[in-house]
């Protein structure tokens, strides 16, 4: 049904749609008023260094980007191949020197806007590979049915991060490239990772890494660039391949300062309604602390 009721929608230009878009950010932004307590809180503490006013820049221009994306996600139910790729520049001369070796490769990336697309491209360029993105599946059954139609269009394969190991035995004896979203709000932030992040202590999900680990995946991080509106450019670049010693918390250390360092360029382009910052840091977690300098503790 929801398929049916939006897709005359997704044929409209984009050109057009954008229109809407801005209507929706001028009505969330000052009618709705749709998390503004979450997005201010959470951009004030992660640029405190900033005045007021490039605050609110950052703000409005962040109601912006959440709609087009929203517009972009839709625009998917009936995009072409060709279309797709014409919006979209990407460097993935790292992932096809791993592919090119045999090898499996894990991508992680944050939720930068249009991490949709993202997946949808990959899904697209490399159909001749296993590409498997673990989501995390909603509460209502017709909205996750109607998302997982739109994120397996291109080729990707959906699993299931709440039963991703089970899921992904099926790619056990396959070559294949798993993609993770992994800057998730963790539910128990006793068994997360934390790392000072964007000025804050922060807790991030250990599992992502943990499973990467136990087959020593070689991994690497996406970024995503906004160029222009509905254009935008992914760049692969390593994280970890298992050549050197690992310690635990390593690559989700390096991760997070990728992720951080692509969000400072462009923080307009990250989703800041997303309640990220829910658990408050505590001394009992000073042993799932991670830095460069030390190995984890478990």
């Amino acid at each position: 049904m929801i398929t049916f009721l939006l897709y005359p929608i997704s044929l409209i230009p984009l050109r057009i749609l954008y229109l809407f878009s801005d209507l929706c950010a001028y009505m969330l932004y000052h009618v709705f008023k749709y998390r503004r307590i979450v997005v201010k809180e959470n951009i004030a503490k992660s640029f405190s260094y900033l005045n007021e006013n490039e605050r609110i820049k950052i703000e409005k221009q962040f109601y912006n980007n959440f709609c087009d994306n929203f517009i972009e996600t839709l625009k998917l139910l009936s995009m072409s191949e060709k279309n797709l790729q014409s919006h979209i520049t990407a460097d993935y001369s790292e992932l096809e020197k791993i592919l090119s070796e045999n090898q499996n490769c894990h991508i992680y990336l944050g939720h930068q806007f249009n991490w949709e697309w993202a997946n949808a491209h990959i899904g697209s360029t490399f159909k001749n590979s296993n590409i498997a993105v673990a989501y995390k599946p909603l509460s209502s059954k017709s909205f996750n049915d109607f998302m997982l139609k739109i994120r397996s269009r291109f080729g990707s394969k959906m699993v299931s991060s709440k039963n991703m190991k089970k899921e992904m035995e099926v790619f056990s004896n396959q070559q294949h490239v798993l993609i993770l979203v992994a800057d998730q709000n963790p539910n128990v932030p006793k068994r997360s990772f934390w790392t000072s992040f964007l000025s804050q202590p922060t807790a991030f999900i250990s599992g992502s890494e943990l499973y990467t680990a136990s087959h020593k995946t070689p991994t690497l991080f996406a970024k995503i660039i906004r160029e222009k509106r509905g254009h935008y450019k992914f760049v692969l670049t390593p994280i970890f391949d298992f050549s050197e010693e690992y310690n635990i918390g390593s690559i989700t250390n390096i991760f997070t300062k990728k992720l951080e360092n692509a969000i400072k360029s462009n923080p307009e382009n990250y989703l800041w309604s997303h309640k990220r910052w829910k658990h408050i840091y505590k001394k009992e977690y000073n042993k799932r602390w991670i830095d460069n300098s030390m190995e984890l503790q478990l």
